[in-house]
């Protein structure tokens, strides 16, 4: 018995150590990770490529990331410079949106004197915050080394467990003067999704919360449960809740 507790101790210490070294492995290199998207296309429906970077923070988290909907190396004034701030001594954390002119993905205070109007809805892809980074799979435009598809797992993580994440009310109150909003409003678009196996986490309270879904993220939804993202792993859709998506997602 007493080997065994030793052997226990001595495998959960190689383990930390492990998960230390591989933290410290990760976080050493400085550099963002560079994809070909997943999910995002442009409208020609080509490949969108972004950047990102990470700056972790002791009360707040900035998530940087240059977004090209015109192939892998266009013209430096072609990016989109994009930023969402977690400010994580709210409870429920508090997600600041910002669109900013083009330049490096370099964090500090002055960078919100040079914010720009939203060039789309950051609702729509954003009920809950950052959402996780999914690189295209073997990518031959942007392939990923070992360590960025790590690097990769490990900012997803940080992402999952944020829990819920509510965007800055300011964004209600400044949309009246935006050419284009931060969310769409009123009938049809804030329609709530309510199929059983989706409400259990796409709620605004409770431990697994990560915010409503409304019709005008159809798009987002309809990707991520084509592409088997959702449900995540341990749920299924039945099919009468396949149906129900389905109704949902075509408007009725």
């Amino acid at each position: 018995m007493k080997k065994f507790a030793q052997l226990a101790i001595a495998l959960t210490m190689a383990l930390a150590l492990l998960s230390a070294g591989l933290w410290l492995w990760v976080q050493t290199n400085t550099t963002g990770i560079f994809i070909e998207s997943e999910e995002s296309k442009n409208p020609q429906l080509e490949s969108v490529f972004n950047e990102i970077r990470w700056f972790p923070g002791a009360d707040r988290d900035v998530w940087m990331m240059n977004q090209s909907h015109f192939g892998r190396k266009p013209p430096p004034e072609k990016w989109d410079r994009i930023a969402i701030v977690i400010d994580k001594t709210k409870s429920p954390k508090v997600a600041y949106f910002y669109q900013f002119k083009p330049g490096p993905l370099e964090w500090n205070e002055d960078l919100l004197k040079q914010q720009i109007p939203y060039r789309a809805s950051c609702f729509l892809c954003h009920n809950n915050g950052p959402r996780a980074i999914r690189p295209m799979t073997e990518s031959s435009s942007a392939p990923l080394t070992l360590r960025e598809k790590i690097k990769t797992a490990w900012w997803n993580l940080r992402i999952k467990t944020y829990g819920r994440v509510r965007y800055d009310a300011a964004e209600d109150r400044e949309d009246a003067h935006r050419e284009v909003p931060f969310r769409f409003r009123g009938p049809p678009h804030e329609d709530e999704l309510r199929v059983g196996v989706c409400v259990k986490c796409h709620q605004n309270e409770g431990l697994f919360a990560r915010g409503t879904l409304q019709r005008q993220q159809r798009g987002t939804i309809q990707h991520m449960v084509e592409a088997g993202h959702m449900p995540p792993p341990g749920f299924a859709l039945s099919q009468k809740e396949r149906s129900e998506l389905q109704d949902f997602l075509h408007g009725f």
